[in-house]
């Protein structure tokens, strides 16, 4: 945020703005962790599935106004998925993050992150004016992990911290959309990662005393029935959006195979990846 207009009055010295980095998506850094963000997730993931990224395209395509995605936050993992969903959509991607985790991860402004520092009123209106901005761009896509905290997929009720109402306020109308982010092990020794895109909503200032009750339950409502397709282990419930490297089964079973010995059947209740 640009503060080099206003002064201390007592030393007229420009005045210090609010604790607030902004996202930073320029040059060749920018392609640098996006590579990087890619090779992590194909080394740690055996592969990222997604359900309702048809719907969540068509919506966009018809009408590009920007969108709120309100996330569950259960793992370090999930702003590199919210990375590799936004160039999968494709959006133009963004996030907010605590200030002290930018000091420390720098590099995630590359990526479209940008600091709040909950306990600075200033750094906290800063950033709101500046997530209202954001979704005024066509196609913007901006992620708000509500919970402010990391916590297990399986915690009920989910608890909402009140800056979505705040944004709301600020922003007087918000679409969303409820995005449900989960991590499960299935055949292989990695891994798997899933989301699970709900129905875009709208949301008005008018309503904003309940719109925090509203969208946990949302939220909420997509959590479990993503939950009970993952349990199934059953692949085509699923897009594929990224595979992994591959898995000691595959390749064990690609040697066999190459020299002559039976196949072995890693199948189970899994069906075979796609995606790149």
């Amino acid at each position: 945020m640009d503060h080099a207009g206003k002064r201390d009055k007592a030393t007229n010295a420009p005045a210090p703005g609010p604790k607030m980095i902004t996202a930073d998506k320029s040059g060749w850094p920018t392609h640098a962790v996006h590579a990087l963000i890619r090779w992590k997730l194909r080394g740690h993931f055996h592969g990222i599935h997604a359900q309702g990224l048809g719907s969540l395209r068509k919506a966009i395509d018809d009408d590009p106004t920007g969108v709120l995605f309100l996330a569950n936050h259960s793992s370090w993992w999930d702003f590199f998925m919210a990375h590799w969903i936004n160039v999968t959509v494709p959006v133009d991607g963004y996030g907010m993050t605590e200030h002290s985790n930018m000091i420390k991860y720098g590099f995630f402004k590359r990526i479209g992150a940008y600091s709040v520092d909950r306990n600075d009123p200033g750094s906290v209106r800063a950033s709101l004016d500046y997530t209202a901005d954001l979704l005024r761009r066509p196609r913007a896509g901006v992620w708000l992990f509500p919970q402010g905290t990391i916590a297990c997929n399986d915690v009920r009720p989910l608890e909402f911290q009140g800056g979505l109402r705040l944004l709301l306020r600020r922003a007087g109308r918000l679409r969303i959309v409820p995005v449900a982010l989960r991590f499960e092990y299935w055949q292989d020794e990695r891994p798997e990662a899933f989301a699970r895109f709900g129905t875009p909503g709208w949301a008005d200032r008018s309503e904003r005393s309940g719109v925090i009750e509203r969208w946990q339950s949302r939220l909420t409502d997509e959590l479990d029935a993503l939950t009970a397709d993952v349990l199934t282990q059953d692949a085509t419930r699923f897009e594929p959006i990224l595979s992994g490297q591959g898995s000691i089964n595959e390749r064990y079973a690609r040697f066999r195979s190459r020299f002559g010995g039976p196949p072995a059947d890693y199948s189970t209740a899994r069906k075979p990846q796609g995606g790149s």
